[in-house]
């Protein structure tokens, strides 16, 4: 009988000592890391004060924007109004730089605490695997004995209880630790949409890149023309404003998908559009030339080697329903950042325009509607707006739906705010232009 305690005895301490073993290795899957994150979290915690600075300084160029649009058209407030378009993106220019550095640090961070903890985790399932072994080998043949040898039966109930208490024990650790890795990988999924965030900054970059320069160069062209003088800007806004037929015929173009057409004939499209869904023309009309004329030109990619993998299926389904051959089908070609993909004017990605197909459909009376048409762009791009909320035509509503066009659920991300500034400054110019001849 003592042999058989002693025995018990030395089993039950080793398994006390594996289970000590094993919850201190698992308060080292928390506390590892630690150091790491402290320094990452230090360095973002700086990179969200100078973000948050510039985002100030931004707000007075916006509050100053606003303002001047709101004053006569003078020659001093022509040229104010580009210097603070050029001041803010300047400055939307380096807040860029600073966010995408600090979803960068994110990403590192997390990813090395990741790494780290699959690896422990992967070791410490093969442990409970040989340790769940060796307790089946001894429940074997030991609860039969315990019962056998003992005089009473509550000194044998306390023996397999304290085994049974141990292996509860481990099943709860267990089911912490998928519950943990479950988090983690929610985590990755995460951060994959903070990659796209990036990826989403890096355009916004371009297109401010690109804004700077226009606007220099209209700076340039408008003291050129006007001589730096008051009277000869009158002279030139009375011209430009007296000719209604050369208006028409202003040309409204689409760079990235490489289309160009009178602006009279633009319109017609954007009607039809606006009299299907309620949208603006003006608006619409800007929104399409703001999303398919920065950058690059966007029509010149292959769908094999620019197209998000996840999304070829869905491209390929919509070329099969045209009957067009996907492999000369032109896309948006590939960025440095990111995938390209993106179709035809109003720049759907395939499996965006699959979703919307039936009731473009209905609209149209286009069955299959097709991306790279004109109309059926135009009035894809005014579902989608008008979703949003632009159909209610006020300049908060169209400012908000131009927002989810482009960021969706992150719009209100102070970041974004400029673009849907450009599209609204953008509507007023259309506006002003469709004035003088509908």
């Amino acid at each position: 009988m003592i042999n058989f305690f002693s025995y018990q005895l030395k089993k039950i301490t080793r398994h006390y000592f594996v289970i000590l073993w094993f919850f201190c290795f698992c308060l080292s899957l928390w506390s590892a890391p630690s150091a790491l994150a402290l320094s990452s979290q230090e360095l973002r915690k700086n990179l969200r004060a100078q973000i948050n600075e510039l985002q100030t300084q931004i707000e007075v160029y916006r509050g100053n924007i606003k303002g001047l649009t709101q004053q006569n058209r003078t020659l001093s407030r022509d040229i104010s109004l580009l210097d603070n378009k050029i001041g803010a993106a300047e400055l939307q220019i380096k807040q860029i730089e600073l966010s995408v550095a600090e979803i960068e640090a994110e990403v590192q961070e997390r990813n090395q605490s990741l790494n780290s903890t699959e690896l422990q985790l992967s070791q410490q399932r093969e442990f409970l695997a040989q340790y769940l072994r060796q307790i089946y080998e001894y429940d074997q043949e030991d609860i039969i004995e315990i019962v056998l040898k003992n005089q009473k039966f509550s000194d044998a109930f306390d023996q397999v209880s304290a085994l049974e208490s141990i292996q509860k024990k481990i099943q709860e650790g267990m089911i912490g630790i998928k519950e943990l890795r479950i988090s983690l990988l929610e985590e990755k999924r995460t951060l994959e949409e903070r990659r796209a965030e990036i990826n989403q900054l890096m355009v916004l970059q371009q297109i401010q890149q690109r804004a700077i320069i226009l606007e220099r160069q209209e700076k340039n062209n408008l003291l050129t023309q006007t001589r730096g003088r008051e009277s000869d800007f009158r002279i030139l806004l009375t011209k430009i404003s007296s000719d209604a037929e050369s208006i028409k015929k202003q040309l409204y173009l689409l760079e990235g998908v490489g289309v160009s057409m009178p602006l009279e004939q633009a319109y017609g499209y954007a009607k039809k559009a606006a009299d299907l869904t309620g949208v603006r023309p003006a608006y619409l009309l800007a929104v399409l030339q703001k999303e398919s004329s920065w950058g690059e030109k966007v029509g010149t990619g292959n769908w094999r080697t620019d197209m998000k993998p996840s999304e070829q299926r869905a491209f390929a389904l919509v070329c099969e329903k045209l009957n067009i051959d996907p492999n000369t089908t032109a896309v948006s070609r590939k960025p440095s950042y990111g995938w390209g993909g993106a179709m035809g004017p109003a720049q759907f990605l395939p499996s965006v325009w699959l979703s919307y197909e039936d009731k473009i459909a209905r609209l149209t009376g286009r069955n299959p509607p097709n991306p790279w048409n004109m109309q059926d762009a135009f009035v894809a791009a005014a579902l989608k707006l008008s979703q949003a909320g632009a159909n209610n035509q006020t300049t908060n509503a169209e400012w908000k739906a131009a927002q989810i066009y482009f960021a969706g659920s992150r719009w209100n991300n102070p970041i974004y705010y400029f673009y849907g500034d450009q599209v609204v400054e953008m509507t007023n110019f259309f506006q002003e232009q469709l004035d003088f001849f509908i």
